[in-house]
């Protein structure tokens, strides 16, 4: 895929999350959590998000050999398009759709944030259904990480700045 595709692709996911958020007529800081967190919150779920990514890597390997032909193999244009795409603006437009849109969406049904936070960890993790059973299961418990987050933090930049640093890991 070109750099070009990898960008835009997340970006359109950004585009359309915002888009939903708008049709709804979303107050920006009340409905989809798109307030600016606290320093606090946000450190402390970061963190903690961090730890928990390092633990699971060395108790079952999830992200592989730390392999960098493919980095030395593409152009820095390509390389830069993968971080961009792959390390921030993809975790963005996750966030914005699953802990952003579809959270508040479920949450505002008698279901509730409990729910809320359910689904939108499975629905995810189902996202992921090209990793194996193990990552699978690893990624439902990163969704009810990110949930929680979003929910303590009531914003929902705490969890995308989660999953950028998941990322980034990950894609080196």
């Amino acid at each position: 895929m070109t750099p070009s595709m990898k960008v835009f692709i997340p970006l359109l996911e950004i585009a359309a999350a915002l888009f939903a958020m708008h049709r709804w007529k979303a107050k920006r800081g009340e409905d989809f959590a798109l307030a600016v967190p606290a320093a606090g919150p946000l450190i402390l779920w970061v963190g903690l998000f961090a730890a928990w990514m390092l633990a699971s890597n060395f108790a079952w390997h999830w992200r592989g050999p730390w392999d960098f032909t493919v980095w030395k193999r593409a152009s820095l244009l390509h390389d830069a398009g993968r971080v961009l795409a792959v390390g921030m603006l993809g975790p963005v437009g996750e966030e914005l759709i699953f802990r952003g849109f579809f959270y508040r969406v479920i949450e505002r049904t008698r279901a509730g944030w409990t729910v809320a936070i359910l689904v939108t960890a499975v629905a995810w993790a189902c996202l992921h259904i090209q990793e194996s059973w193990a990552v699978i299961l690893l990624f439902f418990v990163d969704g009810l990480l990110l949930g929680l987050a979003r929910h303590y933090a009531k914003s929902v930049w705490v969890p995308a700045a989660m999953h950028i640093v998941w990322n980034l890991f990950a894609v080196w």
